[in-house]
């Protein structure tokens, strides 16, 4: 099998002057700053190398002097780490044209990431898909103030709304989270300083690729990424390192499956607008502290709406975009939503006879369930499904989960199957990790 990251070299975009760090960073640059006894450079430079890359180049500029001493230390035979030095500010994305030797794919981060991914699986997802340029997402818990993602079914990025978005905005929260695979077609396309001295790699170049037709990937993950170019998000940062987090989302994790019509928000029938979704009372608080618990929340839904006709796909990915929204607004976010469109019963006016059949992901069988395990690290044995109905129950009972049912209309239910019942998710969640210390927040990058 062929190494996947044979020949790719890594970046590191440290040139900033760290305005947002304040006094932090007046004597020292923010990828020397330390975690954990270590500086966020030999953290990431870690990685490269735990990954087999074995040639790292630093883009610095502000305080460099001090970075190149770090490279010095840090480079050996086998593993080597060159800096250089912009002549003046271009920003995270025109500095990339120092780059101008490429000749293969590079892996980028910038310099105030903290990350524990596994590499070798975006660089062979990357290649696979014969990207320009993948871009690491995931949720966070300030989309608000996020440059944010749309992508297709083949996660190709379809759209990007850079920050600060307008008011009322209903976007998913997809997260770019300052790591991608780039090739040297990418670099190839940056306009020259006399163009356009100063650019961002997000706002001014991958919104240029898309322009061009040139093919963005996004690349979601669960993995520990954290942007720590804040006070706050340092300190959490420190905390996370010191509670083993990073390490722990490589193993199997506590997942929260829950249904959404009447668990999530009120239940109006067939849901068909996105103006139609209000969150049930507490719910938001809810999924907040599961994600400070760094408890995984993954949304499983049967959507027949799509089957019967009443909605198509783009309809729905406005209600979970909603849903999303209504979500970040309270600092919350859910890891993923999977929901099934087919229906086994035929004969409707308007139906969509591709969608009408007897399929493995409608509950209670276990589909999205089984998607969820192959995408995310999932401890079965210490997750629960959450929901309001007989087939939540049993497709948790199916998949080996931990049945839970809320909602008043399920309380008989509860009692005659014998399962835990609470009144709403709010409560659920609350007695079923009644951890009193959460962890800090897995995601604010």
């Amino acid at each position: 099998m062929v190494n996947p990251t044979q020949g790719v070299i890594a970046v590191i975009v440290a040139g900033g002057l760290a305005t947002r760090m304040a006094s932090a960073t007046a004597a020292v640059p923010k990828v020397l700053l330390a975690i954990a006894g270590k500086s966020v450079l030999e953290h990431q430079l870690q990685q490269f190398r735990a990954a087999g890359i074995t040639r790292v180049i630093v883009l610095a500029g502000h305080l460099a002097g001090a970075i190149e001493l770090a490279a010095a230390r840090a480079s050996d035979r086998s593993f080597h780490v060159e800096v250089r030095t912009e002549a003046q500010a271009m920003g995270s994305g025109g500095c990339l044209r120092q780059l101008h030797d490429l000749n293969g794919p590079a892996v980028v981060v910038f310099g105030d990431v903290m990350f524990d991914v596994d590499l070798g699986a975006l660089l062979e997802t990357h290649t696979r898909q014969r990207a320009t340029i993948t871009a690491v997402v995931h949720p966070n818990t300030h989309p608000h103030d996020s440059d944010l993602v749309d992508v297709d079914a083949d996660h190709r990025v379809t759209a990007l709304h850079p920050k600060p978005h307008p008011p009322g905005s209903r976007l998913r929260n997809l997260v770019t989270a300052g790591l991608f695979v780039i090739e040297p077609a990418f670099i190839e396309q940056i306009p020259s300083v006399l163009e356009a001295p100063k650019l961002d790699l997000v706002q001014d170049l991958i919104t240029a690729a898309l322009a061009r037709g040139q093919r963005v990937q996004a690349w979601q993950t669960s993995a520990y990424l954290h942007d720590m170019g804040t006070p706050q998000r340092y300190a959490q940062a420190q905390a996370a390192w010191a509670q083993g987090i990073p390490a722990r989302r490589r193993r199997p994790r506590a997942t929260v499956f829950v249904d959404r019509d009447g668990t999530l928000n009120r239940h109006v029938g067939y849901l068909r607008r996105p103006e139609q979704l209000e969150l049930l009372p507490g719910v938001a608080q809810a999924i907040a502290r599961l994600n400070q618990l760094d408890v995984q929340v993954v949304v499983v839904t049967n959507q027949p709406v799509l089957a019967r006709g009443e909605l198509d796909e783009a309809g729905l990915a406005q209600i979970h975009a909603e849903l999303e929204t209504q979500l970040g607004r309270a600092g919350a976010y859910v890891d993923r939503i999977y929901h099934c469109p087919h229906h086994p019963d035929a004969g409707f006016e308007g139906e969509r006879p591709e969608l009408k059949c007897a399929c493995a992901c409608r509950k209670p069988r276990t589909g999205m369930i089984d998607a969820a395990t192959s995408d995310l690290h999932v401890d079965r044995a210490a997750s629960v499904l959450i929901g309001d109905t007989e087939r939540d129950l049993d497709a948790a009972l199916n998949a080996g989960l931990r049945p839970v049912l809320v909602s008043a209309n399920a309380h008989a239910l509860a009692v005659a199957r014998g399962v835990q019942w609470f009144p709403d998710l709010a409560r659920a969640c609350l007695a079923l990790f009644p951890n009193p210390q959460p962890n800090p927040q897995p995601n604010p990058s």
